[in-house]
């Protein structure tokens, strides 16, 4: 039985990533390594506020997208709603991106096996050793994607010398012992030896979601398919030398991609042109017409309509390679090189919640990005002295061009259209005319950083580094052409880091303070009224302040802290009306302030009993006079997506039944108070307060080598959707809502679960 951490590996050099990467099933609290500061140290040493879940909670608590990892820690909150696989969509401490925009780099940086994703994410989890939550500005060894924390993923290691395999099921029927969607999950790998000192990892995963929505007019579920595969070689020619050969691929089928679906049914009393008919009552009329009538509005959100059925696909590919050398008994050397590609294939994307009417639709699109990063750095520990200092070049350039080169702009005939417009569903009437928009975004980033700890005393330790980056940005774009007729650009150079302190009165007490200034570069946006200006974002700067302190007693780690954080030119967006349909696009929103505490505790509460559990309270609010999407004033109130009071547990237990077999129970709960889930200052757009329950009861092998168990996510039907957004009939707010449902959040899944690992 393991024990899951919350402090955390931050980057690693070549031989801290090694150590890092074993999966250590070690339940004793001394045996947790991490190497935040880039070398390996114990847990209480580090003086950063991090999270941390092992291969075995991702496990047990189906962990497999990054919107899951929302369940691991209080800190943490992901929806693809909120930049998705541009840039991740995740927020810490109530700082996110919430843009949907290829020019604008992320506010939390993923990294995967110590390489940046930048602006080129992918959902899919599978074969991870371990998922490591840094939480406040990482701009000194992270960059500009980290000026609220860090997500960093490692996956399986190879082992040298050893051959293992594993494979793994999860099915859940729709309509079967409570389940509300079908889903079933397989997942595997296979570990092999390459001679005495090399070894090969191959890992597989799919993923079918089914009816999570369905689409009353055409009477289909959505039908969401997710494949993935990766190869890892691990060469170690010399005991100075080690290499890490990482190729991955992905890719998400999408039958059903509707925007949202209607939620709250529309209330409106405005008058219409029709005597003795409101706003409310016609566009209910208009939404039964196509089969979503009023007791099909929920906050299940499971029905919707379209005449066509929205359908989508996105293929990711990453290569990164890892190579580091041990120059002596105190410095070695570290490159990792990493190539990132992604493309999505729009063929309909729906904006609208109708069949009849009127419809905001992107279609035969496609959308590439692409990104080079290369860093190099040197990592030298000396008698109280350690630095760590290095280089990084990323490169990201981003393109949207038509699905199909041979058909024409302008031509309104379904199943033609190229790009967006704002027309009915057989081309016969638009009010935004069909226009195809040639997207370009090409980014440069070029930085030097160092970072330096020095004993001060036995007991006191100083700490702190410095980034100095240079950003530069090239955009385009043309309408009805793959010409540019439009052209932007930004130049700018930004100096970031750390200083801090930490006390050690003894070997199980840690107490810390440190200060650190985050960044995020300018960006162009590219407008959401097609032929509209380029939108100028300006440079995002945290400013953050901690102190915090850790402790071990008995079988638990305690660590506390409480933070402070001051966002000037936070880069968010707004919803503007386009033909009567909103569009989202982005904008600088003001200063912004996060602080509060955080408490976490964690190991063995017995014997049989291991606990993970932490709570935030999260005071995030937006700027005097910031005006909603609605036109109401929602200064210093909550921001977006960003409960107040947050709590998360893990918890395991295990009953022996013989000597070779045990019965064990899991429990995933997270309760969240109220959240708003749309710039507006409504009732209906913010999520009441409640808790996700999520438990599984089965059998297993003492060590584990096969086991079988029931899980249901959701057990009380929390509806919680990933946002909401208001619904539009005839250019007007109808007093309505629509939210965006998830598997497992919003809907409970019941099932059965079987795995081997021999």
């Amino acid at each position: 039985m393991a024990v899951t951490a919350t402090p955390a590996v931050a980057q690693n050099v070549a031989q801290s990533a090694s150590s890092a990467q074993t999966e250590d099933t070690s339940s004793e609290l001394n045996a947790i390594v991490v190497t935040a500061r880039l070398r390996q140290e114990s847990l209480t040493e580090v003086p950063i506020a991090v999270s941390v879940a092992t291969a075995e909670q991702l496990a047990r608590d189906q962990i497999y997208t990054l919107s899951d990892l929302s369940r691991i820690t209080p800190t943490l909150e992901v929806s693809a709603s909120f930049g998705g696989n541009i840039n991740g969509g995740a927020g810490i401490r109530g700082i996110r991106t919430q843009a949907f925009n290829p020019s604008v780099s992320p506010s939390v940086a993923l990294v995967v096996d110590q390489a940046a994703a930048g602006n080129v994410t992918f959902p899919i989890l599978h074969d991870v050793a371990q998922v490591e939550v840094l939480r406040g500005p990482q701009g000194t060894l992270f960059g500009q994607g980290a000026s609220a924390g860090v997500v960093s993923v490692t996956t399986r290691a190879p082992k040298l010398g050893e051959v293992q395999a594993n494979f793994n099921v999860d099915y859940a029927d729709d309509g079967t012992a409570g389940s509300e969607n079908t889903e079933i999950v397989m997942r595997g790998g296979l570990n092999v030896p390459l001679g005495t000192n090399a070894a090969l990892r191959v890992a597989g995963f799919y993923r079918q979601e089914v009816g999570l929505r369905t689409n009353t007019f055409l009477n289909l579920d959505d039908n969401r398919r997710e494949y993935a595969i990766r190869g890892r070689l691990r060469f170690e020619p010399t005991d100075r030398l080690t290499i890490d050969l990482i190729a991955d691929y992905g890719k998400t089928i999408e039958d059903g991609v509707s925007f949202f679906s209607p939620t709250l049914a529309p209330r409106s009393t405005a008058p219409t042109d029709e005597p003795g008919v409101t706003l409310g009552q016609a566009s209910l009329a208009d939404l039964a017409a196509c089969g979503v009538t009023r007791d099909r509005i929920t906050p299940r959100g499971r029905f919707y309509c379209e005449d066509v059925q929205s359908e989508e696909n996105s293929a990711a590919l990453s290569l990164t390679a890892v190579i580091g050398y041990k120059l002596s008994d105190r410095l070695s050397v570290t490159s990792v090189s990493s190539y990132r590609d992604l493309r999505i294939d729009v063929f309909g994307r729906n904006f609208s919640t109708r069949a009849f009417g009127l419809s905001a639709r992107n279609e035969n699109l496609q959308e590439n990005y692409d990104q080079f990063s290369q860093e190099l750095r040197f990592a030298y520990e000396g008698n109280g002295f350690d630095v760590i200092f290095g280089g990084f070049l990323n490169q990201f350039s981003s393109a949207q061009t038509p699905l199909n080169p041979a058909l024409p702009f302008g031509v309104t005939a379904p199943g033609q259209r190229v790009g967006f417009s704002v027309c009915t569903g057989d081309g016969g009437f638009c009010v935004v005319p069909v226009t195809f928009v040639s997207e370009t975004s090409d980014n440069r980033t070029l930085a030097g950083f160092a970072d330096v700890t020095v004993d001060l005393s036995e007991q006191i330790e100083a700490f702190g580094g410095l980034r100095i980056t240079s950003y530069k940005n090239d955009s385009t774009y043309g309408l009805n052409s793959v010409t540019p007729s439009a052209f932007g650009n930004i130049s700018e150079s930004n100096l970031s880091g750390r200083i801090g302190f930490s006390y050690k009165p003894n070997s199980d007490l840690n107490i810390y303070t440190s200060y650190s200034r985050g960044y995020k570069p300018s960006a162009l946006g590219f407008p959401g009224q097609p032929g509209a200006p380029f939108i100028p974002l300006n440079p995002e700067e945290n400013s953050a302040f901690e102190i915090g302190a850790k402790g071990n007693l008995g079988g638990l780690q305690l660590a506390g802290n409480v933070f402070y954080m001051n966002v000037a030119n936070f880069q968010g967006q707004e919803s503007i009306l386009v033909g009567g349909e909103l569009i989202s696009q982005i904008r600088n929103i003001g200063d912004i302030e996060s602080y509060g505490f955080e408490v976490s505790a964690f190991g063995q509460l017995t014997e049989r009993l291991s606990v993970n559990a932490g709570y935030q309270f999260n005071h995030a609010v937006y700027p005097e006079g910031f005006i909603g999407d609605d036109g109401s004033d929602l200064s210093r109130e909550q921001l977006l997506s960003a409960p107040r009071h947050k709590f998360v547990l893990s918890a395991d237990y295990v009953q022996p039944i013989n000597d070779r077999t045990e019965a064990f129970f899991n429990t995933n709960i997270i309760y969240k108070s109220a959240i708003r889930l749309s710039n507006q200052d409504t009732n209906r757009f913010v999520f009441p307060a409640g808790e996700t329950i999520n438990l599984r009861l089965g059998v297993r092998n003492v060590d584990e080598r096969w086991t079988a168990s029931l899980f249901v996510r959701n057990l009380t039907q929390n509806r919680e959707p990933a946002s909401y957004l208001p619904i539009t009939f005839g250019g007007q707010d109808d007093i309505s809502a629509r939210g965006r449902p998830v598997s497992g959040l919003t809907t409970r899944v019941v099932g059965a679960s079987v795995g081997f690992d021999f």
